[in-house]
């Protein structure tokens, strides 16, 4: 054992002369923790071996014991039990029985009569152990013990009894006794010793693993770990300082290479987070969305504030923007409530679109319940600004639904993610018809269509808009059923 420890203590003690790699040191650990497992199975085998060999073994003594039923009853039809001829038969029979028996593990077979009398038998008295450990040297004490015994409970002895019926009446009964000693005394040394190994491979292990394994790993690793728990609080300026050559030190400078690129990526990611929408940058992380270009059925939503122009030119500057900033915060909030993808704010203007890029169930509903609540959100906000004595807001809104070219337009240094279409345009068309109808929310025939029997809405003629040849059905949308 002092050798052993000595043994697993010169990697360590070594370590930093002889620049050992991690993999060998955890291959030595991996060499002792499979030993260990090797005991453990082989361990484990020696039970299942033992239960299987004392099944084998009872099942064979059962097997010789109707045979010899097999042959006895038949000779007590023709001779009575305590007769010598039946007498001299069972003994031939037994005595070729046993004989001829493969079995090293059968300790009596015995014919008793009723009244509990050895009419012939054969014991090994080694293997014919009695309750409480008692045994006999002389074959003829240990079979009228046999037959005399009710009970073997506590023994190694499991026996088989079997009556022997004659004209249906009981002449006596067979007993084949299998001793369980051998099986026992085999597994319980071949135990010992696997478990000798086992208890060496555990404590090398173990010696390993303190000596070893919580200097070259433990302790390091520890480090990291913290280090990698604060980076998932959001602590991103939390870096290892370890100089080792090793696996170990390849890990932290790892580490320290992708805390600061987590540094670059979030400062990245909240700038870019602010120019689109939170499904936009997730399907883009995902790699999903196609960049380069695909047709798609989407749901555009325009929405504007009317007279903005004349409404600016009573404010500074500085109160246009506070403006339009406290308008966006309402109107942005309920559009991503329905996920919606703001495309852009044009001026007062905000485009919206649904389906794009992702897909999504009922987007013609989700477009118009977003504008209805676009309008009680501007009440909500006109009675602030009234209450601050400020010009109350009224604003359009036209919805369309068809097929849109979507993807990535401009230069390679400056790319917009939108939509283009006549539909598009026909969108902001249905917009700008909110002013002739005095109706705050319109949508075209191809978004009322599929939610119709949602809507409480009006159908207004036919009008004639720029770029359509044929007049366009349009509906005003009040409210939801």
């Amino acid at each position: 054992m002092v050798a052993l420890i000595v043994l697993m203590a010169a990697p360590v003690m070594h370590e930093h002369k002889t620049g050992m790699s991690l993999r060998l040191k955890l291959t030595i650990g991996l060499i002792l923790i499979i030993g260990i497992i090797f005991a453990a199975l082989n361990t484990a085998n020696i039970v299942s071996q033992r239960l299987r060999q004392r099944d084998e073994a009872l099942r064979h003594n059962e097997t010789v014991a109707r045979l010899l039923a097999g042959a006895i009853i038949p000779e007590l039809a023709n001779y009575e039990i305590h007769s010598e001829q039946f007498g001299r038969y069972l003994r031939n029979l037994l005595k070729a029985s046993i004989a001829t028996s493969k079995s090293r593990d059968l300790a009596f077979v015995a014919v008793i009569d009723n009244e509990l009398k050895v009419i012939a038998g054969k014991a090994n008295t080694k293997l014919t152990v009695f309750p409480h450990g008692k045994t006999y040297q002389d074959e003829s004490q240990t079979l009228v013990a046999i037959a005399h015994t009710n009970s073997w409970s506590g023994t190694d002895i499991r026996m088989h009894r079997f009556p022997l019926k004659v004209a249906g009446s009981i002449a006596g009964k067979l007993l084949v006794g299998t001793s369980l000693l051998r099986i026992k005394d085999e597994a319980t040394r071949n135990l010992f010793i696997n478990l000798g190994a086992l208890i060496l491979a555990l404590a090398a292990l173990m010696i390993y693993a303190i000596i070893a394994l919580n200097h070259m790993v433990i302790t390091p690793v520890t480090h990291i770990a913290n280090a990698m728990r604060a980076v998932q609080e959001g602590n991103l300026s939390h870096e290892v300082a370890l100089h080792r050559k090793d696996e170990i030190g390849v890990l932290a400078n790892t580490y320290n290479f992708m805390v600061r690129g987590l540094k670059e990526r979030e400062q990245l990611k909240d700038a870019f987070s602010r120019y689109v929408s939170p499904q936009v940058y997730k399907r883009f992380q995902e790699g999903a969305i196609n960049l380069r270009g695909e047709t798609r059925k989407a749901v555009v939503l325009f929405s504007d504030i009317r007279s903005f122009t004349t409404l600016s030119e009573q404010l500074t500057p500085v109160e246009v923007v506070a403006m339009l900033n406290e308008y966006f915060t309402e109107m942005v909030e309920i559009i991503f409530k329905y996920d919606g993808f703001i495309n852009k704010f044009i001026g007062d203007a905000i485009m919206a679109i649904y389906n794009v890029p992702i897909d999504q169930p009922d987007p013609e509903l989700r477009a118009i319940k977003t504008g209805l609540e676009m309008l009680e959100a501007l009440d909500r906000l006109n009675q602030r600004r009234q209450d601050r004595g400020q010009f109350t807001l009224k604003i359009g809104i036209g919805i369309n639904t068809g097929p849109v070219v979507a993807g990535n337009l401009g230069h390679e240094r400056r790319l917009e993610y939108t939509v283009i279409g006549d539909m598009v345009n026909l969108a902001q068309r249905i917009e700008s018809q909110t002013k002739v109808t005095g109706t705050p929310l319109l949508v075209s025939q191809s978004t009322f269509m599929p939610c119709y029997n949602q809507l409480v809405a009006q159908e207004l003629p036919p009008v004639k808009v720029k770029g359509k040849k044929e007049p366009v059905v349009l509906y005003s949308v009040s409210s939801l059923l």
